[in-house]
């Protein structure tokens, strides 16, 4: 409820901006140097990222669910609903990056005109604000995970030790 709180305000305030200031947004040096390929690339990555983490904390919730409180329907249903959260954050995540490609295309044919380039700078500013709330929900259950295994207690089956395998200090 947060998240929807704080993206409905910066939506507000960039709509002032846009309404009575737009140059603050169109004319900004380092938005003009930001909002093309760069903040693409960016997104890019935070994505591909994402995507790997909430994948890992669909297999670490499954793995905690099965091996410590295997019949407890009440804990399966809490680690659903945070999957489901997890999913729906990468699914902003993946969308904002397609609007952000349309906003970018939008913005490149009308690069003369300063209502249109305050209008994709503040929807590209706005799109990563969503990216760092999701990102926030996202680190905030991996430190779950990690509290909730310290506090149930490590399984020893869950990988494999590779101590005998390492080389002895010193050699190569």
């Amino acid at each position: 409820m947060a998240k929807v709180v704080a993206l409905i305000a910066l939506a507000a305030v960039i709509s002032a901006v846009v309404v009575c200031r737009p140059h603050w947004l169109s004319e900004n040096a380092f938005l003009r140097d930001f909002v093309n390929h760069e903040v693409l690339a960016l997104m890019a990555v935070v994505l591909t990222v994402t995507l790997a983490s909430v994948a890992n904390i669909h297999i670490a919730l499954n793995r905690i669910v099965a091996r410590r409180f295997g019949g407890n329907v009440d804990l399966k249903r809490a680690a659903g609903e945070v999957k489901r959260e997890m999913k729906d954050n990468a699914w902003y995540i993946f969308w904002g990056f397609v609007l952000t490609i349309v906003v970018l295309l939008v913005k490149g044919l009308n690069t003369n005109d300063q209502l249109i380039v305050a209008i994709s700078n503040g929807a590209v500013v706005w799109v990563l604000f969503l990216f760092i709330l999701c990102m926030h929900d996202i680190y905030k259950v991996i430190f779950g995970i990690v509290d909730l295994e310290m506090e149930v207690g490590a399984d020893q089956s869950d990988g494999e030790d590779y101590t005998s395998e390492s080389p002895e200090v010193g050699q190569d």
